[in-house]
């Protein structure tokens, strides 16, 4: 059985009950991370016992798995990084812009020879550890173990917050830099980072948010459409906290392509960025957080229900789901392959009457709710409490 999902925009991975991880889908560039390049799942006797386990190494196991879920709709470009039992990190697939973080731009487990003990562990500094990993588009970021941020891959629009546009991590001499930290401010760690298709968000160890990357649709949540992170002094005290509301701090963050997401202290769940499809579940397709007066008390709490309440939260592509404090799952959204689960390809949430309880609950089964949920682009899985 599962302990753990992941679902990239083509392919979906699982950490197992006996500590084997096993990836399956779309393996253009070695994303599944069995030495080659053919997909597996989409012709009969390539699941179960058929699709082994992915070599990690002699004696290795992975404790988290991480994968790329805010790609645009492309053919390929998915990697995936595993943190193993003994503290050390890998990462294989894509790495034209060095998101696997080891010094050039070869994909990594797309032919034989590549994985096990032939993958080395990823650089993060001079003893240090990662304690998670988020996967973003043509990005890695990793929050370390004394609670700093290091991210590497392509520097485009400021994601990687260093105060430029430099890709980190795809040549030799750029190795060592995935231990540079982020600046997030004098003496402000992380607590939680997520990463999106153009963007970084962090939630602090002083409970605020902040974001950094792309903002074209708003999805920083600073009210406007300026970037952060791709020029001087934007980092650091220079990064103002989101405005989430009065007295209102983030528990849990989640990014998609053009989106984020919060869950907030008071149980309530607010979403910012782009509005199309409905995927910021407001009953419109508008933007927010792109202009001014649009953060903050301005900004709605999302209607999930009477009474209802969202214990988890992901972002897909176009589309978010939650899971609610009555252990049901609803999705709202971009629906155009049935991501959202609801039987058909109508989207929610970019009109009236579509959301709180006009919103209906997943079908998962009879008798079963969802422990977690993982959503990409066009997919949508979830871990049942059997």
């Amino acid at each position: 059985t599962a302990t753990q999902i992941v679902a990239s925009t083509n392919h979906t991975c699982a950490l197992l009950d006996d500590a084997t991880t096993k990836c399956w889908g779309q393996n253009y560039d070695g994303q599944l991370g069995y030495g080659d390049t053919n997909h597996r799942g989409d012709g009969a006797g390539e699941m179960g016992d058929n699709l082994p386990a992915i070599d990690l190494g002699t004696g290795r196991t992975a404790t988290q798995i991480f994968a790329t879920s805010t790609e645009e709709m492309m053919v390929g470009g998915g990697h995936t990084c595993v943190l193993l039992d003994n503290a050390t990190t890998k990462c294989w697939g894509y790495n034209a812009s060095g998101q696997l973080g080891y010094g050039d731009t070869n994909h990594r487990g797309d032919s034989a020879n590549e994985m096990g003990d032939n993958l080395p562990a990823i650089d993060l500094g001079t003893g240090r550890t990662a304690t998670q990993i988020v996967a973003g588009y043509g990005h890695t970021c990793a929050l370390l173990d004394n609670s700093q941020v290091s991210c590497w891959g392509s520097g485009y629009n400021g994601k990687l917050g260093y105060g430029n546009t430099s890709s980190r991590g795809s040549n030799a001499s750029l190795t060592s830099p995935l231990a540079a930290s982020i600046n997030l401010g004098t003496g402000h760690t992380a607590t939680q980072i997520v990463a999106g298709y153009g963007h970084t968000c962090a939630i602090l160890d002083n409970t605020t948010t902040k974001c950094w990357g792309e903002s074209s649709e708003g999805q920083l949540g600073y009210g406007d459409t300026i970037r952060r992170g791709d020029g001087a002094n934007e980092m650091g005290d220079n990064l103002p906290a989101i405005d989430l509301g009065t007295g209102r701090t983030a528990t849990q963050i989640t990014a998609g392509a053009y989106h984020t997401c919060a869950i907030l202290d008071d149980a309530t769940t607010k979403c910012w960025g782009a509005g199309g499809h409905g995927r910021l579940g407001y009953g419109d397709t508008n933007h927010r957080g792109d202009s001014a007066n649009e953060m903050g008390d301005n900004l709605p709490a999302i209607d999930l229900g009477t009474g209802r309440t969202a214990t988890q939260i992901v972002a897909g592509a176009y589309h978010t789901c939650a899971i609610l404090d009555d252990a049901t799952t609803k999705c709202w959204g971009y629906n155009g392959s049935g991501q959202l689960g609801q039987g058909d390809w109508e989207y929610r949430g970019d009109g009236p009457n579509e959301m709180g309880d006009n919103l209906a609950a997943i079908d998962l089964g009879t008798g079963r709710t969802a422990t977690q949920i993982v959503a990409s682009t066009n997919h949508t899985c979830a871990l049942l409490d059997d």
